[in-house]
C-alpha cells in the first residue's frame, strides 16, 4: 500500500472547503478526538482531471484521532482488511495547517464547521499516481466527521 498521507504525502480542493468558510481560526485542540473520514481524495496538481480519484469510493476507510496537543494516526484500511498507520504531528495557525510525519513536512488549510473537519493539503506532497515509480506534485483532500470527542485508541 502507498504511504497516502505522507508521501502524497490525504484530496479536489474546492468541494468541501469553498462551502467551509464559518471557520477563520482552528486550534489544533478544536481537531482533538476521532474523526472518520467520508472523502480521501489525490488529485494530480498537473493533470487535475485526469488523475483524480476519492480512496472511500475505492473501499478504503480511513479513521483520523487527534490529541489537543497535535499528535495524530491514521489508520487507512485498504478493500483487502490490510491497515496502515500513519503518525506525526499538526500544527495550525488561523485556517494554515503544518502535517509533520516520518515522511517529511506538508502544508496546506484546515477548516472546521460544527462536526465536519477538512484538511487540505498541497504544499510538499507527492504521489506516484500511474505506479510506475514517478512521484509527481499532489493534492490531498481529507473531509471527516467527527466521531467522539476523545481520542480512541487505534
Amino acid at each position: 500500500m502507498n504511504r497516502i498521507l505522507v508521501s502524497l504525502a490525504l484530496l479536489a480542493v474546492t468541494g468541501f472547503t469553498a462551502g467551509c468558510e464559518s471557520s477563520t481560526e482552528v486550534r489544533v485542540e478544536d481537531l482533538a478526538g476521532t474523526w472518520l473520514a467520508s472523502q480521501v481524495r489525490i488529485v494530480d496538481i498537473e493533470l487535475p482531471k485526469e488523475s483524480n480519484f476519492d480512496l472511500i469510493e475505492l473501499g478504503y476507510q480511513a479513521i483520523f484521532v487527534s490529541t489537543a496537543t497535535g499528535s495524530f494516526t491514521i489508520r487507512l484500511d485498504d478493500p483487502e482488511g490490510e491497515s496502515e498507520f500513519i503518525t506525526g504531528t499538526l500544527v495550525t495557525d488561523g485556517t494554515d495547517v503544518v502535517v509533520t510525519t516520518a515522511e517529511g513536512v506538508s502544508g496546506g488549510e484546515v477548516f472546521l464547521e460544527d462536526e465536519q473537519a477538512a484538511l487540505s493539503l498541497t504544499a510538499g506532497l507527492t504521489f506516484d499516481f500511474k505506479g510506475d515509480g514517478e512521484e509527481k506534485p499532489a493534492k490531498l483532500l481529507l473531509v471527516m466527521d467527527r466521531q467522539s470527542l476523545e481520542p480512541i485508541p487505534l
